[in-house]
């Protein structure tokens, strides 16, 4: 009896102190205030009579925490900030150097400035009594927009600025014909009232060709050439809502012209305008 006691006093004193935390846990330290049901002795060590029917029962534990607890351990208190704050300037030497020198002509969009080409191939029509056809020049290269399809508009701006406007004006083509003989293709700079109930077609016309003949261009068939034309047009021969085209005819209107025509080359072909009072070039730069 005393051996079986001394073995029950020293049952704790083998466990290992760090497996203690996991004995308590999972309820191995209970003890119930039935008699015969997990006795302990005085050190709290299980008494197992190994003579006499005992229960062990083992059942675990659960660990309560109140608010009252969390608030001991955690501060919640708001620390609000005093008024009127104060603020700290310190006194920095920044050497900022920005080149901000922009070109006059970058700084500020040139309202007279445009540069106008067609965006494809076009076919100038001949043939009896044919009509000039208006040149297609809808592809803004730069500057100005068209507020009328192929055309530059004479805006508010354009008209009480006072300036005048120089059209450069290059045309490449190429003669086309159903027979081996030359032709003349004629270009005319037009002006269009804001009503359409007037166009001079020939408002400027006599461009200059490579073979100059009759005040249009002699071509041969299948030959290209340049058709050119600078001019300087005065504010005082437009006003606003007027507009400016270009038309061409290729042919002199005789009946066997019908299936003769002239084929512009859009990417070889411009119309600029600038200022005239501006000694720039057609792409608005200073020369």
């Amino acid at each position: 009896m005393a051996n079986q006691e001394q073995q029950s006093n020293n049952f704790r004193d083998i466990i290992d102190e760090q497996f203690y935390q996991r004995y308590q846990n999972r309820g191995l330290n209970y003890k119930s205030n039935l008699p015969g049901v997990n006795n302990r002795d005085t050190s709290q060590n299980l008494i197992v009579d190994l003579n006499k029917k005992s229960i062990l029962t083992i059942e675990p534990t659960d660990t309560n925490i109140t608010m009252e607890s969390v608030i001991s351990v955690i501060d919640t208190q708001f620390s609000y900030f005093s008024f009127p704050a104060s603020t700290n300037v310190i006194d920095t030497d920044l050497d900022i150097n920005v080149d901000l020198d922009i070109p006059e002509q970058q700084s500020t969009q040139d309202p007279i400035f445009a540069r106008y080409k067609p965006i494809d191939q076009q076919q100038i029509p001949g043939g009896f009594n044919n009509l000039a056809a208006e040149l297609e020049m809808s592809d803004i290269e730069e500057g100005a927009s068209q507020k009328r399809p192929n055309r530059y508009y004479i805006t508010k701006q354009i008209k009480d600025s006072g300036v005048d406007l120089r059209f450069r004006v290059k045309i490449n083509f190429r003669y086309d014909s159903d027979s081996d003989d030359y032709n003349t293709t004629l270009f005319y700079i037009t002006r269009v009232n804001p009503d359409e109930k007037f166009i001079d077609v020939t408002y400027k016309e006599y461009f200059n060709f490579e073979t100059p003949y009759a005040g249009g261009g002699k071509i041969l068939r299948y030959q290209v050439q340049d058709a050119t034309k600078e001019v300087v047009i005065a504010n005082s021969e437009f006003d606003v809502g007027d507009s400016f085209a270009l038309f061409g005819l290729a042919g002199r209107g005789q009946p066997e012209d019908e299936f003769k025509y002239s084929t512009i080359n859009a990417d070889q072909t411009y119309w600029s305008i600038t200022d005239a009072s501006k000694n720039v070039d057609e792409w608005n730069r200073e020369i």
